[in-house]
């Protein structure tokens, strides 16, 4: 496959959108809707499905830490100390309840990992089955299946690690379909204007899901009285139940389809989307232009910044209660504490830059491909810069805890650029592109973890940490540098659909 770069570089600094983008909004005379309306419930409903989906998937990573602590059962004489920090509460951790399994670092790491087992097989599949059955009844799978799933970890768990494995392949067969369904949906539902705003303000809810899960995890694993490490897995196994209700009542595939959308909303959508989006297509109407698509070096722009991205991102979210417990000497509660905030700030930092990026857009300010390739190289370059300084600033905790809720809180400013990508380049679509990308781009959530586990296994120091924080450093600058040269903001030949698909469908959901 030949990839080169085009003149789409150039227009990284070139203020002003071409005249297509300035025409958005009112194309074919239809004026914007304003207000509140369908397409908001659907955006509130799938911030609440993907707040559920991050609950869940990470809430193991701060319990493990309850449920295994294998460096702290080992005699002192088989660990390398000289690097780490002294112990910050010793007397709290006695009292604390004793580890239920004796399980390595190695073995922990791929625990971990099993989840992205499952959660990459069905990344492709799920854009397809997604355009073929409507993303609606796929979403709301892939949150009440491991919703059900969680609640029983705790009984599984008690039967080995390779029962709990098994769970969470599981879990991750299911929740590969959360993306490509909703990157389905939104190609039909978001007017070209709000392809910033509103996915962003959607996956603010996966970072809201680990700023409010991981703390209450960290609290509740110390705490007998609250029951301990299950009680996590109970609590938002059940409110993934519960929300599966709302979202089963309430939500719609299509504009079209939707009983109460106001024929104004409906008008504004269909002329920024096109016909072909307001309709689930059949089967035979369904064909995917693979070949188009697998030789686009925009496709492979955003796979790349996926990758790279994701490789730090998981990093962070599942091994770093480890670093922040063995290393700097945190304890449990304080461990969620710790890696919630770096998603806070990044909700946070997301959601201006989103407002700010379709702003720049709709005024002509800058046109989409600038946009996006700003925001990445500003929020990216950020977040690999202070990654060398985490084991530089030693056992100085301020210090550390500061510089990573900086990098990884700025990686928000990076994610829009890369989540509103794949509706820039094939709204038509975007189930199968975000398959394609979040196949690639949940990869290290296999391998990270594990590789974290072989770095470290029976060596907790800040050395072999160290080792973890360069090679994620590198994976963000090479994303960054990929995603400069190669990345598109227009869209592409490939998703435009021959007339004789683009008719409007009145048809009742199944």
């Amino acid at each position: 496959m030949s990839i080169n770069a085009d003149d789409e570089t150039s227009k990284l600094l070139r203020y002003g959108a071409s005249e297509n983008e300035k025409s958005l909004g009112t194309r074919n005379n239809v004026p914007p809707h304003k207000g509140y309306g369908a397409r908001h419930t659907l955006a509130v409903l799938a911030f609440f499905g993907c707040f559920n989906t991050y609950a869940m998937r990470f809430n193991l990573s701060v319990a493990m830490v309850a449920m295994t602590n294998h460096t702290d059962i080992r005699s002192d004489s088989n660990l390398t100390t000289g690097s780490e920090c002294p112990s910050m509460n010793q007397t709290k951790k006695a009292v604390n309840q004793a580890p239920e399994f004796d399980w390595d670092e190695a073995t922990q790491g791929f625990i971990l990992s099993s989840f992205f087992y499952g959660y990459v097989v069905t990344q492709i599949p799920g854009g397809w089955l997604a355009g073929r059955f409507g993303g609606k009844l796929l979403f709301g799978l892939s949150v009440l299946i491991p919703g059900i799933l969680t609640i029983i970890t705790p009984l599984v768990t008690k039967l080995g690690p390779a029962a709990l494995i098994v769970t969470r392949v599981l879990e991750g067969l299911a929740g590969g379909l959360t993306f490509p369904a909703l990157a389905s949906m939104l190609g039909q539902w978001v007017p070209e204007m709000e392809r910033t705003i509103i996915p962003m303000f959607i996956f603010a809810g996966c970072s809201l899901g680990n700023t409010v899960c991981l703390p209450i995890v960290g609290y509740l694993s110390t705490s007998e009285s609250m029951g301990g490490w299950p009680s996590g897995f109970y609590i938002f196994g059940g409110l993934a139940c519960v929300w599966y209700l709302f979202w089963q009542f309430l939500v719609h595939n299509t504009p079209v389809q939707h009983p109460t959308i106001s024929k104004a909303e409906r008008d504004y959508i269909q002329s920024t989307t096109g016909a072909t989006t307001a309709v689930k297509m059949s089967s035979k109407d369904y064909i995917v232009p693979w070949r188009a698509i697998l030789t686009s070096s925009a496709v492979w722009a955003v796979v790349v910044l996926n990758f790279t991205t994701s490789w730090g991102y998981f990093v962070t979210l599942t091994s770093l209660p480890t670093y922040m417990n063995k290393i700097q000497k945190y304890d449990i509660a304080q461990d969620g504490l710790l890696v919630a905030l770096p998603d806070l700030v990044n909700l946070i930092l997301g959601l201006i830059t989103s407002w700010i990026s379709d702003y720049l857009r709709q005024k002509g300010y800058l046109s989409t491909v600038a946009v996006r390739k700003l925001t990445t190289l500003i929020g990216l370059s950020a977040a690999a810069v202070v990654l060398p300084f985490i084991t530089l600033a030693g056992c100085n905790n301020v210090v550390v805890v500061l510089l990573i809720v900086a990098g990884n809180g700025m990686l928000g400013v990076s994610v829009t650029g890369l989540s509103s990508n794949i509706y820039d380049i094939g709204h038509n679509y975007a189930g199968t592109l975000s398959g394609i990308s979040n196949f690639f781009g949940n990869m290290p959530g296999i391998i990270a973890p594990y590789a974290v586990g072989l770095i470290t296994n029976n060596q907790e120091t800040m050395a072999r940490w160290e080792i973890v924080f360069y090679i994620s450093m590198a994976l963000y600058l090479f994303g960054l540098v990929s995603f400069l040269i190669f990345g598109k903001g227009s869209e592409q030949p490939w998703n435009r659909v021959p007339k004789e698909m683009t008719h409007y469908t009145e048809t009742k959901e199944q």
